[in-house]
């Protein structure tokens, strides 16, 4: 241990592969729910129409 700055108690910690892996599925549930719904409705309008709303 760390007497002088402690930062072995603060700062101890592993990545794992399980880490890594929910990380990069909770980044990606998230990308499409944050980004699915604004892409359809984009993807359903005229061109004009949304080319007006810029």
């Amino acid at each position: 241990m760390n007497w002088s700055s402690f930062s072995y108690l603060a700062f101890s910690f592993r990545v794992t592969p399980a880490i890594v892996a929910s990380g990069l599925v909770f980044s990606l549930v998230m990308g499409i729910v944050g980004g699915l719904p604004p892409a359809v409705r984009a993807a359903r309008l005229p061109i004009v129409v949304a080319l007006r709303e810029l």
